[in-house]
């Protein structure tokens, strides 16, 4: 008797030790689903709150991997076709916000239609080839590596994207909109009271139009960028760095307070609009 008793205690503490190994809670609930896909899938996601990573592989497949710790959800992973939905399903209304959660690790093929919804936790997506939208309440979202068109929109979430190629457009209420090393010919970010970065290449007939409310707005620029710009600031400031050519003409009406400035850069190639009501708006040389 005490010897099978050991055993048991021996067994369970080997299983405390794997689920401490493996980041689990004892508690937890892990699904993990893999689908075969063609060309081009679409995977579409939709989660309350939680983590959802989501990376690409060489392989035609679609592999889920997501966890949660509460009874009073489930994770659901389906295939029709060559569209993959990964959803979070609430069980009862009688929930909190930590019993909502899940969290999920996605790996897809590079090229690959991505459509994303997570109120909050954060979102982080790399390295895919594809059209891509993102929608949050809280979480920040952050872009890596992406080629295509990105539509980006958060309420009080941060959108970073970095090293991204294709149109791209941005948008928040209070949070912050940062744009790296990226290669767009056409990029529209807006947001009311929080800051724009935009430190990336100015592509030839590149358009760049940033608008907030109040915050900064900052563009870097490196000698070799051609560009004319319109920056305009009703109550704020507005701070340049570019040594500019004066337009030909200017048409613009403003009020006597208003901060502008309108100039041509090199040969004023690409085109960059830049509005505030009463936040900064800053022109930098690129260190």
């Amino acid at each position: 008797m005490n010897m099978q008793r050991r055993r048991h205690t021996r067994a369970a503490g080997w299983l405390a030790v794997v689920l401490l190994a493996s980041g689990l809670p004892a508690s937890a609930h892990r699904i993990v689903r893999q689908f075969r896909v063609g060309s081009h899938p679409v995977v579409t996601v939709r989660n309350a709150s939680g983590r959802v990573h989501i990376r690409t592989w060489r392989k035609a497949e679609v592999r889920v991997v997501a966890d949660h710790r509460s009874p009073k959800v489930e994770v659901d992973a389906t295939q029709q076709g060559n569209r993959v939905e990964v959803a979070t399903h609430v069980l009862t209304e009688d929930v909190s916000p930590a019993d909502v959660e899940a969290n999920y690790e996605i790996t897809v093929p590079e090229e690959t239609e991505l459509s994303l919804r997570n109120d909050s936790g954060s979102v982080h997506i790399e390295h895919v080839i594809g059209d891509l939208t993102v929608e949050t309440v809280a979480a920040p979202i952050e872009l890596k590596h992406i080629i295509g068109y990105v539509n980006a929109r958060t309420v009080g979430g941060n959108v970073t994207c970095e090293e991204c190629s294709g149109p791209l457009e941005a948008s928040s209420i209070s949070g912050d909109i940062r744009i790296l090393r990226s290669q767009s010919p056409n990029v529209q970010a807006r947001t009311s009271t929080g800051n724009i970065l935009l430190d990336s290449d100015l592509l030839p007939n590149g358009l760049y139009t940033l608008r907030n409310y109040s915050g900064q707005i900052e563009v870097r620029f490196s000698p070799s960028d051609s560009f004319d710009v319109s920056a305009i600031s009703m109550r704020g400031q507005v701070e340049n760095e570019a040594e500019l050519k004066q337009p030909s003409h200017i048409s613009h009406h403003l009020p006597a307070f208003a901060r502008s400035l309108f100039g041509v850069y090199n040969e004023g190639r690409a085109r960059l609009v830049l509005t505030s009501f009463s936040g900064t708006i800053r022109i930098r040389r690129r260190m």
